[in-house]
């Protein structure tokens, strides 16, 4: 069993979820920088980045918080970074981690502008669930990578007698089990510490 689950994430998928790890925190870094020294219109960036789902997990609490954040960030993104998967261009379904990394940078600078203090001790608060959360993004981007590998595989042999090349159910069915086994339980660690630890984190400033 556990040689099994090593072969579906193994050390490639994991260094280069590692790899996307890095680029997506260099790019949170350099957002919120650049969103710092801009000054930006504060009214019309919440404007823009406000949703119906954002406004049920403000008024949401406890549990219901935690389900929240699980549907979206459990269910809602991997199923639409799956579908970019099985579009045949490379990296498309990394367009749901560049979204959502930017989105916190620039909360994350616009948090700095309003009050330096409190923006840092926010971010610091953010860290943990932040860590878990994008990870779990990179990791399952990293399992795509290899299924969209094959997806784009499948559209060369159209054009090629010699067909080479993974079986794609075979891979479907390995990104499915790396998603259950492995990033989902990453993104409920994250909803949970989102909801309860960043909390603890920001009183222990007051």
């Amino acid at each position: 069993m556990i040689s099994t689950m090593t072969e579906i994430v193994n050390k490639v998928i994991f260094k280069r979820a590692i790899n996307f790890f890095i680029f997506s925190a260099t790019i949170v870094i350099i957002v919120t920088i650049i969103t710092y020294m801009i000054n930006p219109d504060f009214k019309e960036v919440m404007k823009e980045n406000d949703s119906n789902s954002l406004t049920q997990v403000r008024e949401s609490t406890g549990m219901d918080q935690v389900g929240l954040f699980i549907v979206n960030n459990g269910f809602l993104v991997p199923l639409q970074m799956f579908f970019f998967a099985l579009i045949p261009i490379q990296f498309l379904y990394f367009v749901n981690i560049i979204s959502t990394i930017s989105s916190l940078g620039v909360f994350f600078g616009i948090a700095l502008q309003i009050d330096f203090e409190k923006g840092f001790e926010l971010i610091i608060s953010s860290l943990p669930h932040f860590i878990f959360e994008i990870f779990g993004f990179c990791l399952l981007a990293a399992v795509l990578f290899e299924l969209n590998q094959v997806v784009r595989g499948k559209i060369r042999n159209l054009f090629k007698k010699n067909k080479e090349g993974h079986s794609l159910i075979k891979k479907f069915i390995k990104t499915i089990i790396a998603y259950a086994v492995f990033v989902l339980p990453i993104i409920i660690v994250a909803a949970f510490l989102e909801t309860y630890i960043a909390d603890i984190i920001l009183s222990l400033f007051q």
